[in-house]
């Protein structure tokens, strides 16, 4: 039976919609990584850099190449982020930017947080500073605003490097993160989607955590994996996390440590942290 051309026509068009909607859904994949002091005499392998980033994003060697978004601990000059956005942008074929702190910290040594995004895949939406008048943190986190493009889906992320000091100081920081947190949350009508990630200097098991774990929607800690390197290229202590309401964040997907080839060779050139990463699958923005 011949179908009316008015028939044909309607599934054409559905025929054309069904993979455009297919396409819509997109993983937005985050790499969380402590530089150890980028940017010192020692420690500019800006080149090397980039390609863990981008040929060993996900656990093991056979992972898919890439990733979108990347927060950084441990930069320590302004000349790190111009580099390493040059550097990530030659190994993968596609423009990286970035946007970095104000160098921070209470004493003479100070450090800067920084974010790179694929400017094909990501809109930055802000950069600040959290405004810590009470002096609680060492370095007061990196707060930062991020869009999705494929999907338009929105995501804040705390970026933040504890302090080492003492365990009671660690203690004092830890137990103090979740008024960030909540300010954070509390701060925005519109994206409930709050990630706290960074090298927090303190397993996920750890008691000092009670007040984060304890807000409402709940919030968990979605990666606690060894991810410091001992210079025997040992993996140690699980410092390296990424904290959420899974109430909210329905886009998680996976989480890991990246993948390491050598870990003897990359803790006396690159780090003594490996690179952590986040997957986040969406097909829209469900705040």
């Amino acid at each position: 039976m011949r179908l009316p051309s008015f028939l044909l026509h309607a599934v054409v068009l559905v025929a054309l919609a069904v993979p455009s909607l297919a396409q819509a859904a997109s993983y937005l994949r985050v790499v969380s990584w402590n530089l150890r002091h980028e940017g010192w005499t020692a420690e500019q392998t800006y080149t090397d850099d980039a390609k863990q980033l981008w040929t060993q994003f996900g656990s093991n060697s056979t992972s898919n190449n890439g990733c979108d978004l990347v927060f950084l601990q441990e930069v320590m000059n302004t000349d790190v982020m111009p580099a390493l956005a040059q550097a990530l942008t030659q190994v993968s074929g596609v423009t990286w930017n970035y946007a970095q702190t104000p160098l921070i910290g209470r004493s003479s040594y100070k450090e800067i947080y920084a974010v790179l995004y694929r400017t094909d895949t990501v809109s930055l939406l802000s950069s600040t500073v959290y405004s810590d008048p009470s002096d609680l943190f060492e370095r007061e986190p990196q707060i930062v605003k991020v869009r999705h493009t494929p999907t338009g889906a929105d995501y804040t992320f705390i970026n933040w490097h504890a302090i080492w000091g003492t365990a009671a100081e660690r203690d004092v920081e830890v137990r103090n993160i979740d008024t960030v947190f909540k300010s954070v949350q509390d701060g925005s009508t519109s994206d409930q989607d709050v990630i706290l990630l960074g090298d927090h200097n303190m397993a996920c098991t750890g008691a000092s955590w009670t007040e984060l774990a304890g807000l409402s929607p709940a919030v968990t800690c979605k990666l606690d994996v060894a991810s410091t390197l001992n210079t025997s290229g040992g993996f140690v202590s699980a410092y390296d996390h990424f904290w959420m309401q899974a109430t909210y964040v329905t886009e998680f997907s996976s989480s890991g440590r990246d993948y390491v080839a050598n870990t003897t060779d990359f803790v006396t050139r690159l780090s003594d942290h490996a690179p952590v990463y986040l997957s986040l699958y969406s097909s829209s923005d469900t705040d």
